[in-house]
């Protein structure tokens, strides 16, 4: 009848970084659900996880830990081993990361 035993599955997470690890996200990704399609590490070792929209504020800004973003968005796992200095977006949550050398 009822499946009270039943495993629930856990999310992946392969960051080398700590899971409580602070990342720098927009409301977009976190209240409207949006697609994460911009990420990057900066040369301080921020990371970063926007929707890809152009204009982002203060006010849009949210900071949640990086095991949370690994739950919002499974794929942000093909993103564990991007150094710093380097960021990566894509078009859609389907599409592969492209790597790009983030400005000083």
């Amino acid at each position: 009848m009822f499946n009270i035993f039943k495993k629930t599955e856990k999310a992946e997470y392969k960051f080398s970084d700590p899971e409580n690890t602070l990342c720098f996200t927009c409301n977009h990704v976190v209240i409207d659900k949006k697609p994460i399609l911009y990420a990057s590490h900066d040369n301080e070792g921020d990371w970063q996880f926007l929707c890809g929209q152009e204009n982002h504020s203060e006010q849009n800004a949210k900071i949640i830990s990086l095991k949370e973003v690994t739950e919002l968005d499974q794929t942000i796992n093909d993103l564990f081993e991007m150094p710093t200095g380097i960021g990566a977006e894509r078009e859609t949550i389907n599409d592969k990361w492209m790597p790009f050398r983030l400005e000083d």
